[in-house]
């Protein structure tokens, strides 16, 4: 939102040097009346790191700000111009950039903030995590096993890349040994402050659905209402190129071995206050080609810790294929009992 009186960003810093001269470097003001002179340090999902003249480094949750005073440029994700804070009032920044124009910025949506003086390439931040459970599986698999899944979450200043890799295997005297290899990549651009430029990759075996090898490559744009620690909710649409080998050609001769497809895709998830999280993930994939020719696939879950990094989750997923291949069921679920750790 345009501010309608657009102060030049030369008098928005001449505010901040009349302010008192108590206020120094900063003031961070929280709810509960406290103000901790210093300056800041960063801005992440979910709190400020602050560091105090008397405490030092302190950690604040974001909800607990009210505002903040600060005489120094920062620089905010999805912007590469160095941005000077006019004000903050609870939710809400008020900002001007290189461009002189006035801005109000949801503060809880922010990624990141940090000074422009220290923004030297942001460091890297990982997170994710591994689990390894039971499955109990109907469809084209008919299963009691074990899987296992890696996702890693590595975000280096405005961009964001998120790998995930699924293993399955079935033993079984009737079908032999089925197995299932997964690898997906995907790289989000953060351009602005809730955009996004998405690029997705997939790499995938599965040799219950007759497919040796299947390739997915997409970009597209994404919208980010929100992100912090607590809850995420995401919706992202674009284009991907899917080409898929068979490994008998015969049991899959009417589906096209490559197409176009448009993608539409929703990341959601919110953990509780006492420790759960659930999450929700939907992809539909509907080509260009022929109407009939679509796919769609959904994860449910949740997440609860057990003690410091362990976890317990239990994950429903749900596929269908409108085309499958011959002999092959449209729809498979899954559900899956299992334990991991999380950094």
């Amino acid at each position: 939102m345009v501010l309608s009186t657009r102060l030049p960003r030369l008098f928005a810093r001449t505010l901040l040097f009349l302010a008192p001269l108590h206020v120094q470097a900063g003031v961070l003001t929280l709810e509960n009346g406290d103000r901790i002179q210093g300056e800041l340090v960063l801005v992440e999902k979910d709190q400020v790191i602050w560091k105090s003249e008397t405490f030092g480094e302190v950690k604040v949750d974001k909800s607990k700000v009210v505002s903040m005073d600060i005489d120094t440029d920062i620089k905010i994700a999805g912007r590469d111009e160095p941005c000077t804070l006019a004000g903050h009032r609870k939710e809400q920044w008020e900002v001007y950039c290189d461009e002189g124009r006035g801005w109000l910025i949801d503060f809880p949506g922010i990624e990141r903030a940090e000074p422009y003086s220290k923004f030297t390439g942001s460091p890297v931040l990982f997170g994710g995590n591994i689990t390894a459970g039971g499955v109990f599986e109907s469809g084209n698999r008919e299963r009691e096993d074990l899987d296992a899944n890696i996702n890693l979450d590595i975000r280096h200043g405005d961009f964001n890349h998120l790998v995930g890799l699924v293993y399955q295997n079935q033993e079984s005297e009737e079908d032999g040994d089925l197995e299932k290899y997964q690898l997906n990549y995907d790289l989000r651009w953060i351009f602005s402050e809730k955009w996004f430029a998405a690029a997705n990759s997939e790499l995938e075996r599965e040799e219950a659905q007759n497919l040796e090898l299947g390739t997915t490559l997409g970009l597209g744009m994404g919208y980010l209402f929100y992100d912090t620690s607590k809850t995420s909710f995401s919706l992202e649409g674009g284009v991907s190129s899917l080409q898929e080998n068979f490994i008998d050609e015969e049991l899959s001769e009417d589906q096209d071995d490559r197409y176009v497809a448009g993608r539409v895709a929703l990341n959601y998830r919110y953990k509780f206050s006492l420790g759960p999280e659930v999450y929700f993930d939907q992809e539909t994939l509907q080509s260009f080609d022929h109407s009939n020719d679509f796919e769609a696939n959904a994860k449910l879950g949740v997440r609860t810790p057990l003690v410091e990094g362990v976890l317990m989750e239990i994950g429903y997923e749900w596929q269908y294929d409108n085309t499958p291949s011959l002999e092959s069921e449209k729809e498979d679920t899954k559900v899956t009992v299992g334990i991991g750790y999380e950094w």
